[in-house]
């Protein structure tokens, strides 16, 4: 399967995009959205290129856990705003996730019908089965790279690639929808890609986030330069046929990004909803 991969790679972009586009205008057009339960994090130290930092030096009590009432009002404004799916978002809280979270993935059930997915990084198979019991739908959690020298560049603490791929076979054999991808633009190879939508496919996931790497003021790697756009809409294009069934979503939906991701083929699309509903622009999937 490698062979048709390296393929995919040398055609050219007019032909990459335009087959990536005919599998997306055959899906729905999702929007899923985060509902942050926990701004802390226990890994230390922290990543080098987490966004997370720079939202805490903007706002001081990003860090906090949320409130049940704090839930409830961010899911009825993802509700309003036409939102189908959210992930019940925190730092990493070690292995083990703390029961909170379980009242909260209840919380969002009885007060919505929106597809809740987990993300909490890596956890295990006791914590995966109660988050089900509470009513999670999917288990999202990121290769953030596939290569493991590169994720232990960004990432030295907390839990291992191996970890993650190893919480999500997990969360498959217990019947949860599985969502996982990873970063473009962290030095990665050809290879790397390959070993990575590989990966993935083994996974089957229903969902795939191809992303592109953005540096963030406040964080280590604030420096270094965000990912090609045609090199990550490329990715993108090749994952999109490479593995059709899954939706694959872009986290692009403004900015001069955001026609790169719906060249590679997006039809999940992630928002950022105030109280106003979202707008579908997207051209390629169907409402």
């Amino acid at each position: 399967m490698t062979d048709k991969l390296r393929d995919l790679f040398r055609l050219d972009s007019s032909v990459l995009f335009k087959n990536a586009q005919e599998i997306a205008k055959t899906k729905k057009s999702i929007y899923c959205s985060p509902n942050i339960v926990n701004g802390s994090c226990k890994t230390v130290p922290s990543c080098r290129h987490c966004k997370w930092e720079h939202m805490k030096a903007a706002n001081p009590d990003f860090y906090k856990k949320r409130t049940l009432k704090e839930i409830k009002a961010r899911t009825q404004v993802l509700v309003e705003a036409g939102v189908q799916r959210v992930f019940l978002a925190s730092g990493w809280m070690g292995y083990k996730v703390p029961e909170f979270y379980y009242d909260c993935i209840q919380s969002i059930k009885e007060d919505s019908n929106l597809d809740v997915y987990g993300l909490f990084g890596a956890i295990n198979g006791k914590s995966l089965v109660n988050l089900k019991r509470a009513g999670m739908d999917g288990y999202l959690c990121g290769l953030e790279s596939p290569n493991e020298a590169i994720y232990k560049r960004f990432r030295p603490a907390g839990d291992t690639l191996t970890d993650r791929i190893m919480a999500l076979k997990t969360a498959r054999d217990i019947n949860l929808k599985i969502w996982s991808g990873f970063l473009v633009g962290l030095g990665e190879t050809d290879e790397d890609v390959i070993v990575g939508l590989e990966i993935l496919r083994e996974l089957d996931p229903e969902s795939l986030s191809i992303l592109p790497f953005t540096p963030f003021p406040n964080t280590e790697m604030w420096e270094e330069n965000p990912a090609n756009p045609l090199k990550w809409a490329r990715i993108m294009a090749s994952a999109r046929i490479y593995l059709p069934k899954p939706d694959l979503f872009s986290d692009q939906t403004s900015g001069f990004y955001q026609g790169y991701g719906i060249l590679g083929g997006a039809n999940g699309f992630y928002a950022f909803p105030d109280k106003k509903s979202l707008s579908r622009p997207v051209q390629g999937a169907r409402a």
